[in-house]
């Protein structure tokens, strides 16, 4: 993410006090997106004239939001105003303006109301309230006698799958044993936690008033903070990700005193946000075509048109061991699996018949492993890698008791990519300071296994390179990671009117990275009324009337729709002309799009721009291994004991192009065999 200044001033604007007026300060906080907003107010004669905002904790919806392009937006509009009243929140950062806004207003009321004399009490009933999360809107019934909180169950919404568990049923729970508003946010899935606070406040505000739900959110929430104390194990695995769950299983089962180390409170990763599909060759349970040679000529057709060819040796070492290790799964676990042939590969699907998702795999493995023994500490980050004479010798943690060691014989790391490390990312990927880009990886993936490696000597490979999604629209349609509708029967433009690439290329990720390539400020998708599908017209009505360019505007003509997009109409005009040819001879000349998805405009309905985003998975790159995933020294050496593996060492396992299912079984692959090798090191020693 984004570097921001630790405590910065925003704006200062003096105005001329009044004879009488005295300037005021005060500061306040209030919830953001995941972290405490704090902000300074300077008031004279009752409005609002300098503004401090601290929100070094607060990260954004979309990757490359600057604070000029949103807090400040705000800070400059309350400024103008003197009051927080008819100022918006900014796109990208809406929850961080909120809390912004929020003290504000605290402070031109005169401070928090005291609620040490109100009443918690409820007319009793089940009321709906609604609130609004990543995907649109979640409903909620809550049930309530005179004085409790009795039940709350989730209605309709959107969000994704296992990500919400995080949200509905964790933070579910913490309000009715605490009887209290005041829960934190569950981490990795704020937007949806903070959509069901929301509409779990607004049916209590039914039953109840605005006095009271403010009672509810400073009742004081129990919490066990946990114990920081040094440990002895076998074997230390840092992250429980898709490859720190498989290497810490895999350790266990053969006999290993294991540990494993989570930053986040749950498990899971970027599984958890996965569909789940593993990339799977030569698995003995699955009954179709998951022959190697066919696998391997697909993955090097995918990569014809690569810049950066991958380790085709390698691959082909790695690609039967995914079926060995669904083999394992299945014969010693027991585990309910599905496979599909996907027409070139195939990929197999754990989980329940009901529920194939990543999460649910992740549930999955989160209780095989604590079946197995292995000692799991959640919202613990390994800070460092103890080396001595060469030799990996266990890691420093910390967790909001303290810092602790723990010492162990072999270290895996799997810490996932480095994502949410903008930093490592424009300086890789410079194209991301231009292209307005969503991350959709895990809020985890913030390269600690890249730090904590560089930091003894890891030989580091290329990267991390964006890995590659399918291309998104704004947050703004509430579809989450549907990426529907396509734009593959549509012409799409960059900022200045010209078509990009191939718009229905064999595989949507292709056509991501070819406007990662442009790096063009702006990418527009053009549907013409008869084209656009009924539930995304609706939506698309609805929010091109804000006339936001940023998400979607409408016009009747293309010169009018050219003017809202902020394009030259001339370049777009001969755009459309030559594209519209290509349609009638059935022929693209310029890109090869196939004359299946060759389909004309007749501008005789009305045109929508929706503006289409880059989009990412995680990240390719991180530290050089061998074949075992023993990670490797600046001069070609092994680093004793020390393993990676996972997103944070998958620089020989892809190119320029990602594709769907071959991460998570190639980390499958990966966690058994150096959970493998680890436990075998061990015991000939």
């Amino acid at each position: 993410m984004m570097k921001r200044f630790l405590f910065s001033l925003l704006v200062v604007i003096m105005m001329i006090a009044s004879a009488s007026g005295e300037q005021t300060v005060y500061k306040g906080s209030a919830k953001g997106f995941g972290s405490q907003v704090n902000v300074e107010v300077t008031i004279d004669n009752g409005k609002v004239v300098g503004l401090k905002v601290d929100d070094s904790g607060e990260s954004y919806t979309m990757a490359n939001v600057t604070r000029e392009s949103s807090i400040e937006k705000v800070i400059s509009a309350i400024l103008a105003a003197g009051k927080a009243e008819g100022v918006d929140a900014t796109s990208g950062a809406t929850f961080t303006s909120k809390a912004v806004i929020a003290v504000v207003n605290e402070a031109l009321a005169g401070g928090k109301t005291d609620l040490s004399g109100v009443k918690i009490e409820y007319k009793p009933g089940t009321y709906t309230g609604h609130g609004k999360g990543r995907a649109g809107d979640i409903e909620v019934s809550v049930t309530v006698s005179s004085e409790r909180i009795e039940k709350i169950e989730v209605g309709k919404n959107g969000e994704t799958v296992g990500v919400k568990d995080l949200a509905f049923i964790g933070m579910r729970d913490e309000i009715l044993s605490n009887q209290s508003l005041g829960v934190d946010s569950a981490s990795g899935a704020t937007m949806t936690a903070n959509g069901f606070m929301d509409a779990v406040s607004d049916a209590l505000t039914q039953a109840s008033n605005e006095k009271v739900i403010a009672a509810l959110k400073a009742v004081p929430v129990a919490h066990v903070s946990p114990v920081a104390e040094n440990i002895e194990t076998q074997i230390v695995v840092v992250g429980a990700g898709m490859s720190g769950l498989i290497a810490s299983l895999t350790a266990a089962q053969k006999g290993a005193d294991v540990v494993l180390v989570e930053k986040m409170p749950f498990v899971g990763g970027n599984l958890f946000l996965a569909g789940g599909g593993l990339g799977t060759v030569e698995a003995e349970v699955v009954d179709a075509n998951d022959d190697l040679a066919r696998t391997l000529a697909y993955f090097k057709m995918v990569n014809e048109t690569s810049e950066r060819q991958p380790d085709y040796d390698f691959i082909a070492k790695m690609l039967p061991e995914t079926g060995r290790a669904i083999d394992w799964l299945v014969k010693d676990f027991g585990l309910s699996y599905a496979f599909s042939d996907r027409g070139d590969y195939v990929r197999t699907n754990f989980g329940t018949p009901e529920d194939r998702s990543g999460a649910a795999f992740a549930k999955q493995l989160d209780e095989l492993n604590r079946k197995q023994g292995v000692k799991i500490l959640l919202n613990t980050k390994a800070e460092h890698i103890i080396v001595n004479n060469g030799r990996a010798e266990g890691v420093i943690v910390t967790n909001e008791s303290g810092m602790f060691t723990i010492k162990a014989q072999k270290v895996i790391l799997a810490t996932g990519g480095a994502s949410r490390n903008w930093e490592r990312m424009t300086k890789a990927n410079p194209e991301l300071k231009v292209v307005k880009f969503f991350e959709e990886a895990a809020v985890s993936s913030t390269g600690d296994g890249f730090d904590m490696m560089e930091e003894v000597g890891t030989k580091m490979d290329v990267g991390p390179y964006v890995k590659s999604a399918y291309p998104d629209i704004s947050i703004a349609f509430g579809y989450t990671f549907r990426n529907s509708p396509t734009q593959q029967n549509q012409i799409v433009v960059n900022a200045e009117g010209k078509r990009v690439a191939n718009e229905s290329p064999y595989n949507q990720m292709y056509f991501n990275k070819q406007m990662l390539r442009q790096a063009s400020p702006a990418y527009y998708a053009i549907y013409e009324s008869s084209m656009i599908p009924e539930y995304f017209k609706a939506d698309a009505d609805r929010l091109a009337l804000n006339e936001d360019n940023t998400v979607v505007v409408k016009a009747d003509t293309l010169k009018e729709l050219a003017v809202k997009m902020g394009i030259d109409y001339k370049t777009l005009r001969a755009t459309f002309d030559r594209y519209n040819q290509f349609c009638a001879d059935g022929k693209d000349s310029d890109f090869g799009k196939d004359p299946s998805h060759l389909i004309s405009y007749k501008e005789d309905g009305s045109l929508y721009a929706v503006r289409v985003y880059t989009a990412s998975w995680g990240t390719i790159g991180g530290a050089v291994t061998d074949d075992t995933f023993h990670v490797i020294d600046a001069n070609g050496k092994a680093i004793e004991n020390l393993f990676a593996v996972g997103e944070c060492s998958t620089a020989r396992l892809f190119g320029d192009y990602y594709f769907g299912g071959f991460s998570l079984g190639f980390y499958t692959a990966a966690g058994h065999i150096a959970g493998t090798e680890a436990v075998r090191e061990i015991n000939t020693k």
